[in-house]
Formats: structure tokens, sequence, C-alpha cells
């Protein structure tokens, strides 16, 4: 552009990959004026050394900075203090990608379990397997388990007896660090089946597990592991559920 001493609204915009609401908005909230307005046509002139102050705005609001701080900082006039905001929103960015690659984890995490489970599915079938034991977390009823994160993070297990339910999030690999409480599914034999189609109908599948296996002394308790569910199917004609029922050990 030359040496230009003003550029228009149009020409800003452009030079700065803008669009032109967005120069008139920060007019209007006061943080970028016009250095100069045409009384016959309002039309807007900008002096080139505003581009400075409109770079200014342009990082701050890359760092994730709202508007009213880019308003705050605009009134910063000591430099130290203005390195300090820098140097909160650096610490504020590291604790938020910490988070989200906690929450890409525990998306791999579900994928990996998912796609490692899914292949096993037999709606028709039953088998008898040997597992080793399983570590997870308790999180309640089913009146207690949508406040915590667990539910959200890791494969819902849910341990039937009689008419009892409690749930629990299957520990797929290392200990959370969090402070929670660790329990154990024990290791043995295990006669396995799967149900599909929505939870309220899942102790048709029970009745047909324990009909399959009524010549084994099976223990009274079901253990159901959630493999494709609401997180990843919106049907639940089409929910995958993985259910367990321990031989008793006699040794």
């Amino acid at each position: 552009m030359g040496n230009k001493e003003y550029l228009n609204v149009n020409e800003l915009a452009t030079l700065f990959g803008l669009k032109v609401q967005t120069l008139h908005y920060y007019d209007k909230i006061g943080i970028l004026k016009p250095s100069y307005r045409d009384p016959n046509n309002g039309y807007r002139k900008y002096r080139f050394d505003q581009t400075y102050k409109l770079a200014s705005i342009r990082y701050m609001r890359k760092l994730g900075y709202s508007i009213e701080a880019v308003r705050d900082f605009q009134d910063t006039k000591d430099p130290d203090e203005a390195l300090q905001r820098l140097k909160e929103r650096s610490a504020a960015i590291h604790e938020q990608w910490e988070e989200m690659m906690r929450i890409d984890h525990a998306i791999l995490r579900k994928i990996q379990f998912i796609e490692d489970s899914k292949d096993e599915i037999d709606y028709e079938g039953f088998r008898i397997v040997e597992y080793p034991e399983r570590k997870y977390i308790s999180i309640g009823t089913e009146t207690e388990i949508y406040a915590g994160e667990s539910f959200y993070f890791y494969p819902t297990l849910v341990f039937y007896e009689g008419t009892k339910k409690e749930f629990g999030a299957l520990l797929t690999d290392e200990v959370p660090e969090e402070n929670v409480d660790i329990h154990t599914i024990p290791a043995g034999t295990y006669v396995v089946g799967y149900h599909k189609g929505a939870y309220e109908q899942i102790q048709d599948s029970f009745k047909r597990i324990r009909e399959w296996g009524q010549n084994l002394d099976l223990e009274d308790g079901i253990l159901a592991v959630n493999i494709i569910d609401q997180f990843v199917e919106q049907n639940n004609e089409n929910y995958a559920t993985r259910i367990e029922v321990r031989i008793t050990d006699t040794h």
C-alpha cells in the first residue's frame, strides 16, 4: 500500500484478514476508533500507525483474551504490569492445554476399548472366557453417576445383584492420578454373552445366559459392560452390552 497515511476500513480489514464488520464492532465498543470519519458520507479513515494498535488487539484475541480484557490491557501503562498479565495468560493457556490433553486421552481410551471389544460381539452365542483381575472405579447408583467425570471418561460397568444396580468405570490402562477408590473385578472364568438394545430389556439376555449355563455353578451377580452406548450411538436399539457371569471357583 505504499506510504499511505490513511487506510479506509476495507483496506485495513484486508490488511489483517478481518471482516469489515469486525472493525465496525471495534469502533462501536471503543477499542479501535477511526482517527477520522468523513462528515459527508461517514466513511472511516484510520491512520497507518493505528495498525500497531490493531495488531496488539489481534494478538490478544489470538491468545484468548476477552474483549473486556483487551480493553483493560489497553489501559495498562506499565510494561511490567503488561508482562505480568502475559505470564498469567501463559499459565492459563498451559492449564487449558493440560485439561484438553486429558480429555483427548479419555477419548482415545474409549475409542481403543470399543475397537478392541466390538469385533467379539456375538448376539446369538455364548462362550467361556478366562479374565484376569480388572480394576474399576465405583461411581455409585443410577442417580449419582452423571455428576462425576468417570462416567464420561471410562467404559461403564453395571453390577446387577437381584434388583440392585451399582455402577463402575472400567480402568483400561493406568490408574488415574486423582484421589479415587480403586476396586477389583476378581479374576476367573466367566460365561460371556451380549445384549443388543435398550438397557430396559437386558433382563431377557440375563435369562438367556443363565439358561445356557444352567449346568455350570454360576454366581448370583451379573456384570454388564457397555461396549456401544449413548456416547457413540443415538439409537438405543443399537446399544451393545457385554454380559459376564462368573463361574464359582471350586478350588
